[in-house]
């Protein structure tokens, strides 16, 4: 059955990865472009979603709707469905980045649940799991809409309309999952790589979920960068590199900078077969020094836990994480994929 293509544009790596994911479990060809840059090469694949992470979640708002401009005239001479992955906490420059994608007439579908992960919309504002006051929807999106009540997947199946053409879609994994569920219905998995070592656990969020998630490892030594410089990294198999506050404070981008200056350096003593990253720039920032800027998507290794595979370049199992995600035992069940150390 020919289908339309499905087009995702996100603010990040990991929201990329997380939104196209549901589209690789049903048995779609996805193909992410690390950065817009990347897009046009990704748009010449034979996948059938295409995502690009703009990067643009932490800079300026004319910053982001310049880049959300350009992603606009790359897809504008192709023929498909339109998804503007936002963050589910609605974090991000949302209205800006909409704006060049999405005409003002346009039909939109909107909703940033998750219900799989307790992240849900409730007269309409984000509340459940990692919300501690509600977020209005409305004034981030930036345009008068309503959002029903939604407590499950099937109350999101069913705000889709019934030729999905018609619209343009702006929520989270939980909109891409019920979307891909309409376009691959009975879809089936390819079976996921085996996940081997070396391996590499890049941690750079600083959520108290993950911060939670870590503390949970017993087994494994972790590795601090203070303001994301680590100058020793040992020789092990496994290695867990966590960005964490230097004696002086210095601004983010620095740290970032400073923390993917780390993971190259790690990258070229540990010659991975398996990384893993938490926080979207951490992944992001390693990729370019790398080099890398295109992924096929595989599936999932753990709900809301993307899996992919370098399309280009030296073969690399890539697993990422959002920050704010997952239960306190999350890093423990990832590391047990891996061979005994």
């Amino acid at each position: 059955m020919a289908r339309e293509r499905v087009f995702i544009v996100a603010d990040d790596l990991t929201g990329a990865l997380d939104s196209a994911a549901g589209f690789a479990e049903r048995g779609a060809r996805v193909r992410v472009a690390c950065r817009p840059r990347d897009l046009p090469a990704a748009l010449g694949s034979a996948a059938e979603v295409i995502a690009v992470a703009t990067g643009t979640r932490d800079g300026t708002e004319a910053e982001a709707a310049r880049v959300a401009a350009a992603v606009a005239r790359d897809l504008a001479g192709h023929s498909g469905i339109l998804f503007k992955k936002i963050d589910s906490r609605l974090k991000g420059h949302v209205a800006a980045e909409l704006a060049p994608l999405a005409a003002s007439g346009a039909r939109l579908v909107v909703n940033p649940a998750i219900p799989a992960l307790g992240r849900l919309c409730l007269q309409g504002a984000v509340c459940g799991a990692g919300v501690e006051v509600p977020i209005p929807v409305a004034p981030r999106i930036g345009r008068a809409l309503q959002i029903p009540d939604t407590r499950t997947q099937a109350d999101l199946a069913a705000q889709l309309p019934e030729d999905l053409s018609e619209a343009v879609y702006v929520g989270a994994a939980g909109l891409a999952e019920a979307l891909a569920d309409r376009l691959w219905p009975g879809g089936a998995a390819r079976p996921l790589p085996r996940l081997e070592l070396p391996a590499l656990l890049a941690i750079g969020s600083r959520d108290p979920v993950t911060l939670a998630q870590v503390d949970a490892l017993r087994d494994v030594p972790v590795l601090e960068a203070p303001n994301g410089a680590c100058p020793e990294l040992p020789d092990a198999p496994l290695l867990l590199i966590r960005m964490t506050p230097g004696a002086e404070e210095i601004p983010g981008d620095a740290a970032a900078a400073a923390f993917a200056g780390t993971l190259a350096e790690a990258q070229r003593h540990v010659r991975p077969a398996t990384l893993f990253a938490c926080g979207g720039e951490s992944a992001a920032a390693l990729l370019a020094r790398l080099g890398i800027g295109q992924l096929d998507v595989l599936g999932q290794i753990l709900p809301g836990v993307p899996v992919a595979r370098t399309a280009e370049g030296a073969p690399l199992v890539i697993i990422t994480k959002s920050g704010g995600f997952g239960p306190p035992d999350s890093l423990v069940k990832l590391v047990k994929f891996l061979p005994t150390v």
